[in-house]
């Protein structure tokens, strides 16, 4: 066989194994499709997923047996030598070899078409990616959500059966440039400011299309183009979150049909960088389904969807023992160290053969005396020795008479014969002294900077003290600091046995005397509960709706909102507004009285949206001590009888029937108990659509109360039906109750709070799927089951700093991890539970992480991190659950054994075992 033969035998024979390799690795046949398909539904235990593995098995060990007989068939040609007899053989061998490898292909032809066909017959689709499959494939820029700068969307990815008038909204976890996000009529860049002046989207930066004709923009968009372009922008409170209105329905009326919604690169921060510029992808997209109706159903609250439970009656309490807060003290009996490096003490001494030397140190020991010595043979030598005459190494010298001794010293001498030796005295480093008070550390310096506490140059004991004292006296600590003289005597902040467990420690005990903190006791009383218990100091207030809401009402500072929802004292609702007389604060409606007058008309704080615009949560802004994370608790008026006030807004007005031709079957215009006329459907019950242009809305001219993403008004007294505001409904009597009838539809209820604060951290209960679990559904939620209420608008993606007034820490809040590059988007649903008695007050929270479609055989990781906490605002410990117990020593559970150490970026080391 010639040269040339032999090199084209050889590349054909690795092509062929190269064919037959990728086939045999990449081993399969169709069933992972399927199971994609499905939703993640095959499991091991199913007949489908058994026969496709069966198939699988089979054809890869018989593509390994084609392979090897190729390469044998190859060495037999090649180490033929010119024999025809083998070339023959080995021809004959070759040809069955290729024959056979094409019959297996045929045969992964095969199977893969009956299993293909096994999913159309199964799922009612034609392919492996059924178009409408909730869950379903989804493009890149839908990993941002959750994984980067995007906080949750509405709707969902891949939701199906959204109502025509459906709006769209997206919140993000920076602030927005709004002038990147709206133009004017003109097309002109502007600040939106939910008026008609600055209200249209930027079509180069938001891009709403059907899905099928895709997006028609890209540098700039043709005039006219596929694009929904008439779109209408409100910007809810601290402009983060956006709602998108069009200004005609989507979809048709006759079928569904897939929109696509997209923010790209154009969307900017305040520093006017992009969005997404740490993103895997730098744009956020998602897509959903229309359905072919509108919704004209009211949103309302959850019946026992709110927290406090309605309570009518007051507790009644006897105090056994009063509350008492730990003191101890700090005496300081001499001035603490503060840093000094370690110095040669001069002279350096030279034996007489010995040239005069020069000594650097770099060393931080206790060592006070080291000896240099060159030996008798070796004069480019030096050794080094301490003052007990141990030896501590050896080193050269350099050309021009310097010798280093790495983490001691450095000797530079004019001459350095045999028998050289040099005395070097020193005096060795001193640290500084340390104070940790509860876990804060303070440094005795120079400078009162940052976390260092003065020590004065010439020691004075009284000045000492005061200069602890000033730095101990600060709102973040968790003690109160005041000066008697050399001694600091300290009070715990919050009152109770806890301040027992606040801890106190010097490194110089000789000049600081501590006495630990004692004496704290918990306030003992006999509680009678008269009707529902009333809650501590430090609750959340949430209400829960009963479909996705419109955030811009109901989200931000509670000043800015209190024409929508507030939270007044229930005892003086009527009067003791702004600027009314008072002697204290429970004198006025707000719970602030200055100066002997009331100021607001409702309790200051802020109010929170979260769980995909479903839940709205209040949290005051009074402080009142520290979460077990250093994070400051904000507490509600202490034995206080509170009411949470919700409007309904004010309904589309009519003038004549015409007005409501449109409306089917709303098409009678009549009068109401409003003082207006609405569009009426032949039972007199009005067309829920909230009036856009009131005079009582945002800014003089928009919503004037709490709508849904349809824009429907709420339906306070739950009947189903939006009446307007005309008056109160009280969720603390029944709907039959004389206290209800006829009110409606705006929605209020009330409770009590007692003196104490919660400050138990939460756990959780359980979590699905497992720890370590394998064969996941590829599509299913995962569950987080808590052992008490949480705080919903903590239930979010990513990470929050918290400054505990001496340092900033990042921490963790619900995540999922992914070992594949593919962007993975997820974010977080949750739900109330009540459990035991089940009396109608919700006991535990339930949180989901949904997600974008997984990967088979990818790795996953699920954590939630102490940046989420309970709705007594206490941070959680990420080791108190399933499989790991409370630690302060190991503080967090990492695949479900304790631990104290975690990655530089927070997270645990190491993968988990967890495949879905």
């Amino acid at each position: 066989m010639t040269k040339k033969s032999r090199l084209i035998v050889l590349i054909f024979i690795l092509c062929l194994s190269v064919v037959g390799a990728n086939f045999v690795l990449a081993a399969d046949f169709g069933t992972n499709a399927v199971g994609n398909g499905l939703g993640g539904s095959l499991t091991a235990a199913d007949p489908r997923f058994l026969v496709g593995r069966i198939i699988q098995i089979i054809l890869s060990f018989l593509g390994v047996i084609a392979i090897l007989v190729i390469m044998y068939a190859g060495f037999l040609w090649m180490t033929s030598d010119g024999d025809e007899e083998k070339i023959r053989t080995a021809q004959g061998i070759l040809r069955n070899a290729v024959i056979g490898l094409i019959i297996i292909l045929s045969s992964w032809a095969i199977a893969t078409f009956v299993i293909s066909r096994l999913l159309a017959a199964t799922s009612g689709e034609n392919g492996f990616t059924p178009p409408a499959n909730p869950r379903g494939f989804s493009s890149p820029g839908t990993g941002t959500i959750g994984d980067c700068t995007v906080e949750s969307t509405y709707p969902e990815n891949d939701q199906t059966e959204v109502p025509r008038n459906t709006s769209i909204m997206i919140t993000f976890k920076e602030e927005l440039k709004l002038n990147s996000v709206c133009v004017d009529n003109s097309g002109s860049s502007c600040s939106c400011n939910n008026t008609a002046s600055c209200n249209k989207i930027n079509p180069l930066a938001i891009r709403l299309y059907r899905t099928d004709l895709v997006d028609a923009c890209s540098d700039s968009c043709p005039n006219p183009n596929s694009n929904l372009t008439d779109v209408l922008v409100s910007v809810a409170s601290g402009s983060t979150t956006l709602v998108i209105m069009p200004v005609s329905p989507l979809g048709s009326p006759t079928e569904n049909i897939s929109y696509s919604i997209k923010f790209n690169s154009n969307i900017k921060k305040l520093d006017n960088s992009s969005m997404f510029r740490n993103c895997k992808a730098d744009f956020v997209d998602w897509k959903f389904t229309v359905n072919s109706n509108f919704d004209l159903t009211p949103p309302r609250v959850s019946p026992a969807g709110v927290f406090p439970t309605p309570d009518n009656i007051k507790d009644t309490f006897q105090e056994v023992n009063s509350v008492q807060p730990a003191i101890g003290s700090i005496t300081v009996s001499a001035c603490p160290h503060v840093y000094a490096g370690a110095k040669v003490n001069p002279p350096i001494i030279p034996n007489a053969q010995a040239g005069t030397a020069i000594v650097t140190l770099n060393y931080h020991g206790p060592i006070s005396k080291f000896a240099v010595s060159v030996p008798a043979d070796y004069p480019d030598k030096a050794q080094l020795f301490d003052g007990s005459g141990a030896s501590l190494g050896t080193a050269d010298f350099s050309a021009n008479g310097q010798v280093v001794f790495a983490d001691y010293l450095t000797l530079k001498t004019s001459q350095h014969p045999v028998g050289s030796s040099w005395v070097i005295n020193i005096s060795p480093e001193q640290t500084a002294d340390n104070l940790i008070v509860d876990g804060t550390t303070y440094v005795f310096a120079t400078s009162s900077t940052n976390n260092n506490i003065l020590v004065p140059n010439n020691c004075n004991l009284n000045i000492q003290a005061s200069n602890i004292q000033a730095k101990l006296h600060n709102p973040d600590s968790a003690v109160s600091a005041e000066l008697s003289g050399n001694k600091i005597n300290l009070t715990a902040k919050v009152a109770g046995q806890s301040g027992n467990d606040l801890l106190i420690s010097t490194t110089n005990p000789g000049a600081l005397l501590i006495s630990q903190m004692t004496g704290g006791r918990d306030r003992q009383v006999s509680y009678t509960i008269k009707d529902k218990k009333d809650k501590p100091r430090n609750s959340a207030l949430q209400i829960n709706f009963s479909e996705a809401i419109n955030p811009v009402t109901v989200s931000g500072l509670a000043s800015k909102i209190t024409k929508y929802i507030r939270v007044i004292n229930a005892g003086t609702a009527a009067t003791s507004g702004n600027g009314a007389y008072c002697s204290s604060n429970p004198d006025c409606r707000s719970y602030k009285c200055e100066k002997n007058q009331c100021v607001g008309n409702s309790l200051e704080g802020k109010f929170l949206v979260s769980n995909g615009y479903k839940t709205v949560e209040f949290i005051s802004d009074q402080e009142c001590g520290l979460n077990g994370c250093g994070e400051k608790i904000y507490c509600l008026p202490e034995n206080s009888h509170l009411q949470v006030e919700l409007n309904a807004a004010d309904l589309k007005p009519c003038n004549l029937a015409e007005d409501c031709s449109i409306f089917s079957p709303y098409q009678s215009c009549s009068s109401t108990p409003l003082t207006y006329n609405t569009c009426q459907n032949p039972d007199a019950k009005t067309y829920p659509l909230a009036d856009l242009n009131n005079k009582n809305g945002l800014s003089g001219n928009g919503i004037s109360g709490i709508v849904d993403t349809a824009l429907n008004s709420l339906d306070g007294n739950r009947d189903t039906y939006a009446d307007g505001p005309i008056n109160f409904y009280n969720d603390n009597y029944s709907a039959t109750s004389t206290a209800n009838l006829s009110k409606r539809d705006n929605y209020q209820w009330s409770f009590y709070i007692n003196d104490q604060i919660m400050l138990t951290p939460p756990s959780i209960i359980s979590v699905t799927p497992t720890q370590g679990r394998t064969e996941v559904k590829l599509a299913d939620p995962l569950e987080i089951k808590f052992k008490t209420l949480m705080l919903n608008s903590t239930l979010r993606t990513g990470s929050v700093l918290i400054n505990n007034g001496s340092s900033t820490s990042e921490h963790k809040l619900v995540n999922l991890r992914s070992s594949s590059p593919t962007p993975l988007g997820y974010w977080i649903s949750s739900s109330n539970q009540d459990t035991g008695s089940l009396d109608g007050e919700p006991d535990l929270t339930v949180a989901n992480i949904i997600h974008s479609p997984l990967i088979e055989s990818v790795t996953y990781k699920a954590q939630v991190g102490s940046g989420v906490k309970d709705i007594y605002q206490n941070c959680y410990k990420p080791s108190a659950g399933p499989g790991c117990l409370t630690s302060d020593e190991k503080p967090s559970c990492c695949f479900g054994e304790e631990t104290k150490t975690l990655g530089s970026d927070g997270n645990c080391l190491g993968t988990s075992p967890l495949n879905k």
